[in-house]
C-alpha cells in the first residue's frame, strides 16, 4: 500500500467524507514503487469541478476545461545553514466521470494504470505494480493501438527510460518502430516537453539511444535533419550519448550538447522545429554560431568584448556549455581554464566592461559639444569603451571625451579601436 504525503491523505480522507471516491495514481504510485518520497501527488475522484471547489474553496483551478484543481501544501523553511528550502507537496485533483477501472484503461502504460486508496483495495488491473517492480514500460492493451490513438505516448515511454532507467517492452520497442511518423504531424508542444524532461533524466544517454534506434529521433530533429546528418554529426551523437550522463542536469545547457552536435543549419531547423520559447531559441542558435568564438577567446580585452557585445548571462550559459561539451567530448581543459583566469583578474581589478561602468554618459558627451543626438552620443559610447576594455586606466572623463571626439570625425579609427598598435 502506498505511503501517503499527510496533508495528500487528509485531502483524500475529506472527499471520501463528503461521499466522493478517490485515488492517487499516476507517477505518485511509480515513484513510491520505486522507493522515493513523492512531492507531487495526482488524486482522482468522483467529485466534479464544481464539488471540488466546494470541498476545497482554496484550491487553484488549473484547467477550467476538466475541473483539474491544484492543492499547494508547500512552505518554505530554513536549513541549519541558513538556506532557504521548499518542503511539502503539491496535489492535483482530477475529476472522472466514469469508474476508477474506466479510468485506469485509458492511461497507456501498466505503470500508471494503478490506483490506491488506504480505506479500499489497490486497484492494479494491468499487473502494474509487477511492471513496475520490474523496471518494464508495457502498454495496456496493444501499443499499436495506443500510440495511433496518442502518439506522443512514444515520447513519454522514452522519458520512463531517462527518468527511471526501465527497460521497454519488445511489443512498445516495436510498435515506436512502426509508429513514429505519427509524431511528424503531430502538434509538437507536448512533444518539447516530454524531450526537455528525457534530457535532464538520470538516464538519458540510454534514452537517447533508444530515440535514434527506435527512429524517434526523426521525430525530434525532423525527418529531413535526421536523414541527412552527417558521419561526424552521428559521431557526435553517439558520443553524446555515452558521455551526458556525466553532465549536471540542466535543461539549458543538456539541450545546448542535444542540439550542438549538428552543423549550424540543421541544427536550427531542428530547433525551429520544436517551437522553444524565444529565450531558449535564442540561446540554442547562439550555442550553434558561437561556441567557436567562445573558444578562442585569447586574452582579457577578448573576452570583455564578447561580454560587452552579448551580455554576462549568455557569456556564462555558452562558457557552461562548453565545460560540458569537454566533459562530453573528453577535451583539454585548457580553453576553459585560460577563460576561468581572464575572468578571475576582470573580478579582482573590477574591470569595466559595460556602458555602465564608464565614468561619463551621454549627457556628458552632449555637453562637451560633441554631439547634440542623444543616440549618436550613446554610440559613441559604446566606441569609446574599447579602449577602457584594453586599458582601464582610461575610464577617465578626459580621455573618454577626446575619444569621443576623435571618432565622431574619423571612420578609420572606430574601424580599428580593438586594434593594438606596436611601435
Amino acid at each position: 500500500m502506498l505511503k501517503f504525503d499527510k496533508d495528500v491523505l487528509n485531502a483524500l480522507k475529506k472527499l471520501e467524507k463528503a461521499g466522493y471516491e478517490t485515488y492517487a495514481t499516476g507517477d505518485c504510485v511509480i515513484q513510491w514503487g520505486n522507493g522515493e518520497s513523492p512531492l507531487d501527488w495526482d488524486l482522482v475522484t468522483k467529485a466534479t469541478g464544481e464539488q471540488l471547489q466546494e470541498v476545497f474553496p482554496e484550491g487553484e483551478v488549473i484547467d477550467k476545461a476538466t475541473g483539474v484543481l491544484r492543492l499547494d501544501f508547500t512552505s518554505e523553511e530554513t536549513d541549519e545553514e541558513g538556506e532557504k528550502e521548499l518542503v511539502g507537496s503539491v496535489c492535483d485533483v482530477t475529476p472522472i466521470p466514469g469508474t476508477i477501472e474506466d479510468f485506469l484503461a485509458t492511461q497507456g502504460f501498466t505503470i500508471m494504470a494503478v490506483a490506491d486508496n488506504p480505506a479500499r483495495i489497490l486497484v492494479d488491473p494491468y499487473k502494474g505494480m509487477d511492471d513496475i517492480k520490474k523496471k518494464l514500460v508495457r502498454t495496456v492493451g496493444s501499443a499499436d493501438e495506443v500510440f495511433s490513438q496518442k502518439p506522443v505516448l512514444m515520447m513519454q515511454a522514452i522519458r520512463y527510460v531517462s527518468e527511471l532507467g526501465y527497460d521497454l517492452h519488445k511489443e512498445i520497442y516495436d510498435g515506436i518502430v512502426r509508429n513514429w511518423r505519427k509524431l511528424l504531424d503531430a502538434p509538437v508542444g507536448p512533444i518539447r516537453r516530454e524531450l526537455e524532461l528525457i534530457l535532464t533524466g538520470a538516464n538519458t544517454g540510454k534514452a537517447l539511444n533508444m530515440m535514434a534506434d527506435t527512429g524517434l529521433m526523426a521525430a525530434v530533429f525532423g525527418e529531413e535533419v535526421s536523414r541527412k546528418m552527417s558521419s561526424q554529426e552521428m559521431h557526435q551523437f553517439m558520443m553524446l550519448t555515452e558521455g551526458i550522463d556525466k553532465t549536471k542536469p540542466v535543461l539549458l545547457r543538456r539541450l545546448g550538447l542535444f542540439y550542438t552536435v549538428l552543423n549550424e543549419k540543421r541544427g536550427i531547423a531542428a530547433i525551429e522545429r520544436m517551437n522553444f520559447d524565444s529565450s531558449t531559441e535564442d540561446f540554442l542558435r547562439a550555442a550553434l554560431r558561437e561556441m567557436i568564438k567562445i573558444t578562442f577567446l585569447s586574452n582579457e580585452v577578448e573576452l570583455k568584448r564578447y561580454i560587452f557585445e552579448h551580455g554576462m548571462e549568455r557569456y556564462n550559459d555558452l562558457h557552461n556549455l562548453a565545460k560540458a561539451q569537454r566533459i562530453v567530448y573528453d577535451q583539454p581543459a585548457t580553453k576553459i581554464e585560460a577563460r576561468n583566469h581572464y575572468m578571475r583578474e576582470i573580478r579582482k581589478t573590477d574591470a569595466p566592461i559595460f556602458v555602465e561602468d564608464l565614468v561619463i554618459d551621454g549627457n556628458d558627451i552632449m555637453e562637451a559639444g560633441i554631439t547634440d543626438d542623444p543616440e549618436k552620443a550613446e554610440e559613441l559610447l559604446r566606441l569609446v569603451i574599447a579602449k577602457v576594455h584594453q586599458n582601464p586606466v582610461n575610464n577617465n572623463r578626459k580621455v573618454l571625451l577626446k575619444l569621443a571626439k576623435k571618432y565622431s570625425r574619423n571612420k578609420l579609427s572606430v574601424a580599428s579601436r580593438y586594434v593594438r598598435w606596436i611601435r
